[in-house]
């Protein structure tokens, strides 16, 4: 018998709350093994630590208490499972909860009018930062991620899953290695430098960006190398382990965070093997029951008058071409009958309906409780290697890429000067709320405002727990800017 180590900085007992009742959803939602509800609490309390549990029923060959998980019992094909479940549950929520809604704040794409709704994200607005506010909850949510990621892998190869066990050890590696990698880039991204290696309840060092980039491409490399050999799982809730689908994420992901740091050339060779059907784009998924509601879902029909609404400089951006279909694809109409955004960022020239909060259109996209949300897609693949092809010498190739994406929004095809420009432009549009879009403008030097931060502060549950944080500095974020 011996007690699971947990991370003691990425830990509050509701969001774990959370997170058992997705797993619980999802299970039951994908017909999944019924004996998984039993390692729920496992994974509850490994991942938390020690807890003070009254009045649970806890079977006696998963546990003999609630503070001595029987590790053996966890390292089983039932018990990575469980794993498999959460980890998809952590990186949805991190990736479409406040990473996403920032992001989309501070691109203009939405705003915080006053007199909707809770305060909170009016500070939003003007680039407001605690150390126990928004970066706080994203790291906590990713570093969670990143931990049940590390137990999959060093639990798999133990694990004796029966039938074609070498190709179940490897979907189970290669997914696992999947989403670490994504979590880790995408908080090297907002973050800078990153603790990449956590041993026990050691304090984890902090490495340059630089370097958690390029072990996100190491984790990539190898998860490729698994999905070469492996077989079917039920608990994938995207592929059912499909190897073939996985490796083409694995390569368009590559290609995003060869992009971040510039490596265009890098970023094309892989995104030309990347994602090539919407069939292939990988989704956190989500669903109607309590606790189980997207995060953007949740702020359109839970918070009260919906607070954060689409800003005007993002309307009028889609409005600049007739016939953009994706209007009507991302939002309602207000009483009126337009499609409007707020002025918040910009009055000059607004209309009255500009001016008043409540004419602006509310948000069809992503505001249902069960709406899935991307974490890599089918476009941001083609706009990836649209812009890459564009700054490596494949001009013909990028102008193809770029028309696919216009055409299907209900625009002609492009016959403007600036080839790159355009191609950023349609994406800032098509992947709306899904946050890479603060990435490319800092990358290329267009954030609508000198001063919209460049990165997340640390947190405080980071600076409380570990001596190695790094002052906060601009300059740890030398791989992008």
């Amino acid at each position: 018998m011996t007690t699971l180590h947990y991370l003691k900085y990425v830990h509050t007992d509701s969001q774990y709350q959370l997170i058992i009742n997705s797993v619980e959803k999802n299970i039951m939602k994908k017909n999944l093994l019924k004996q998984l509800s039993r390692v729920l609490m496992i994974i509850a309390v490994m991942l938390v630590g020690p807890l003070a549990f009254t009045g649970c029923d806890i079977d006696d060959n998963i546990n003999n208490s609630p503070n001595a998980i029987n590790e053996s019992n966890v390292k089983s094909a039932v018990g990575v499972n469980g794993l498999m479940i959460s980890l998809q549950v952590a990186t949805a929520d991190f990736y479409s909860g406040d990473r996403s809604r920032i992001a989309a704040m501070w691109t203009r794409q939405m705003c915080a009018p006053e007199g909707l709704g809770r305060p909170q994200p009016v500070s939003w607005n003007s680039y407001g930062m605690q150390t126990d506010g928004f970066v706080d909850d994203m790291w906590k949510i990713g570093y969670r991620g990143v931990r049940i990621a590390n137990d999959i892998i060093n639990f798999a190869p133990e694990v004796e899953f029966g039938a074609e066990n070498d190709k179940l050890q490897n979907s189970y590696l290669g997914i696992a290695k999947t989403y670490k990698a994504l979590l880790l880039g995408e908080l090297a991204a907002f973050y800078g430098s990153i603790p990449t290696t956590i041993v026990g309840l050691e304090p984890p060092q902090f490495v340059s960006q630089a370097d958690a980039y390029a072990e996100v491409q190491r984790l990539l490399e190898s998860a490729a190398t698994h999905f070469a050999n492996s077989a079917a799982i039920n608990s994938d809730l995207n592929f059912k382990g499909d190897g073939v689908v996985w490796t083409k994420v694995v390569h368009s992901l590559r290609a995003r965070y060869y992009l971040h740091v510039k490596n265009y050339a890098e970023a094309l060779n892989h995104a030309r093997l990347g994602i090539d059907a919407a069939s292939g784009t990988l989704l956190g998924i989500y669903n109607d029951a309590a606790g189980e509601y997207s995060p953007w879902g949740h702020w359109a029909l839970t918070e009260v008058g919906e607070p954060i609404r689409v800003e005007r400089t993002f309307m009028d951006l889609l409005h600049a071409e007739e016939n953009d279909g994706r209007i009507a694809m991302y939002f309602q109409p207000n009483s009126e009958g337009n499609f409007v955004g707020f002025a918040f960022f910009n009055t000059e020239g607004a209309s009255d309906e500009e001016l008043d909060p409540t004419m602006s259109s509310r948000r069809l996209k992503y505001a249902a409780y069960a709406d899935d949300f991307p974490l890599i897609s089918f476009e941001e693949n083609i706009l990836i290697r649209a812009e890459a092809a564009a700054r490596s010498g494949a001009p013909g190739e990028a102008t193809n890429d770029l028309n696919a994406i216009r055409n299907a929004a209900g625009l002609g095809n492009y016959s403007g000067t600036d080839l790159v420009g355009e191609i950023l432009l349609q994406k800032h549009l098509q992947l709306f709320l899904e946050g890479q879009n603060y990435t490319d403008m800092r990358r290329t030097g267009s954030l609508p405002s000198a001063q919209i931060p460049v990165r997340f502060i640390y947190p405080i549950t980071e600076k409380n727990a570990n001596p190695n944080v790094p002052p906060d500095n601009d300059n740890l974020m030398n791989a992008i800017l």
